[in-house]
């Protein structure tokens, strides 16, 4: 990372500043590029999207800012909640929006120009993802995993030079265990956290002790407890949308304490990692293989890799490739969840951040799966901005542009899951580690945090305001509520959701 007054730009036009930044600087950061009183003035985000910048215009005011709460601070402005916009949030929670759940704040899209004038607002796109799209020839696959390897290590030591010590929200899975072996590639020092249920559901600690014996470095564990569960209280609170789960501010909590213990600064989370390493679950690699290279003996060895991730047969992975070639087998992007909540919304509150799908010519490929997937993960990665001390550093722009150019098919080599990430640090890894496909998470945890507050869930979702501005179905939420947590249709997890919701917007009424 540089600072822009290490460039030595020239004076030049917003925009071709914009462009060079984007091409020479990496990080979170953002951009004021000109001068109000001489023209437009220019406001670039960086397109990692690690710095959120939101911008409220009025009739006498123009604030930008990284947190909400500073804009009543700023000039005593409201910053009512918008129902609309929470209602299209919870219909598509895994798209980030570029209007936000409060009204008339809108999100600047990362990797965009912003030209700023008293006659209003032009956006520019300057980072296209497609630009980064893979190309012929195809690198061989330990290339990519040697320019993995030493590019991972070179951002996480970048991010450790700002920060200082680490700690990593270690599981022993792929994505915090690459964090790991980066850190300690580029020797950087570092700990371990790792976070665990009562129950064996929700316990990763054995693989997380494996990785920290390793590394040769510490691993606290904190075991998470229902009492700290407060269902008046929202995760989310200070952000423009409620986009964290209801009980992230127990892991918050337990996180920051044991940060505190091992003397860190930071905690690094593999937020993102299943993403940026395009782990895809579909027909898509080998439909983008044999449109690369025709019928071949790679297109045959990647049809067995994906049988192997998928566990599905091989007349079954064909018949998915013909689908997906004819145009058939592809799924919308942003599958509506419209479970518990009243009818309609309005279009205008349903426009993605970042424009990645508009260009043609990738329709139905793998690629537009990959990018639709590291959309998905801008509502769950911890940036710069206000919040926790959690950082995930794997969204860095450079990882993400070498992720985008690398083909859907390099990435299930061998017929194992994000297998270019295990390759990186192939060498320097637990082979227990590299050899895991399985996953744990709190989700007992979650359903004994319902169970054992379910009434007072009731009481807050059935008489507030989701319910009276008209947000949730009333009547099929308390039917929900009635429903037994511990069986495999109950919608204990879209309640939980909803009482984040409730509880962001009861932080943002006065």
């Amino acid at each position: 990372m540089r600072a822009a007054e290490e460039l030595g730009l020239a004076p030049a036009e917003a925009e071709e500043a914009a462009k060079h930044l984007v091409a020479n600087v990496w990080g979170g950061y953002v951009a004021i590029l000109g001068d109000w009183s001489n023209g437009p003035m220019g406001v670039l985000v960086d397109p990692s999207g690690l710095l959120p910048v939101y911008l409220l215009s009025t009739s006498e005011h123009v604030i930008l800012t990284s947190d909400p709460l500073l804009i009543a601070e700023a000039g005593g402005l409201e910053t009512p909640v918008s129902y609309p916009a929470l209602h299209a949030h919870l219909l598509r929670p895994e798209q980030r929006h570029r209007k936000t759940c409060l009204e008339g704040i809108d999100e600047l899209a990362p990797g965009s120009l912003h030209l700023l004038a008293r006659q209003g607002l032009q956006i520019r796109r300057i980072w296209h993802a497609t630009d980064f799209l893979p190309r012929m020839p195809i690198p061989a696959f330990t290339d990519y995993a040697t320019q993995l390897k030493e590019l991972g290590a070179a951002v996480l030591q970048s991010w450790s030079g700002m920060f200082g010590r680490a700690s990593v929200a270690a599981s022993g899975g792929v994505d915090s265990s690459f964090i790991c072996a980066a850190l300690a590639h580029s020797g950087e020092r570092f700990d371990c956290v790792t976070l665990a249920t009562p129950d064996p559901s929700g316990d990763e600690r054995i693989y997380a002790n494996r990785v920290a014996e390793w590394f040769g470095v510490r691993c606290v564990e904190r075991i998470y407890d229902p009492a700290f569960y407060d269902p008046s209280r929202s995760s989310s609170r200070g952000l423009p949308r409620p986009a964290r789960r209801s009980f992230q501010h127990i892991l918050d909590a337990l996180l920051v304490d044991a940060m505190a213990d091992l003397g860190a600064s930071v905690i690094y989370d593999g937020n993102g990692g299943d993403n940026l390493f395009c782990f895809l679950h579909s027909s898509a690699p080998v439909a983008d293989r044999l449109a690369a290279e025709g019928l071949g003996t790679g297109v045959l060895r990647s049809l067995i890799d994906m049988c192997h991730i998928t566990g599905c047969s091989v007349p079954t992975m064909v018949a998915a490739v013909l689908r997906r070639r004819l145009g058939k087998g592809t799924r919308e992007s942003w599958p509506v969840d419209a479970s518990l909540l009243t009818c309609g919304t309005d279009a205008a509150y349903s426009e993605p951040l970042v424009p990645w799908l508009s260009p043609l010519g990738i329709s139905g490929s793998g690629k537009r799966d990959h990018m639709v997937l590291i959309m998905r993960a801008q509502n769950h990665i911890h940036g710069l901005a206000a919040g926790p001390p959690r950082f995930s550093p794997l969204m860095s722009q450079p990882l993400m542009e070498f992720c985008l150019g690398v083909p859907t098919w390099i990435w299930a080599h061998g017929g194992r899951n994000r297998a270019l990430a295990r390759a990186a640090f192939a060498q320097e890894l637990p082979p227990a580690v590299l050899a895991r496909t399985s996953k744990a998470g709190p989700d007992s945890f979650v359903r004994q945090i319902f169970a054992l507050n379910r009434n007072s869930i009731a009481e807050r979702l059935l008489d507030g305001l989701l319910a009276a501005n008209g947000v949730i179905d009333r009547h099929a939420v308390e039917a929900a509520l009635r429903t037994d947590e511990r069986d495999d249709n109950s919608m204990f997890g879209r309640i939980l959701d909803l009482l984040e919701a409730e509880n962001w917007a009861r932080s943002w009424t006065r």
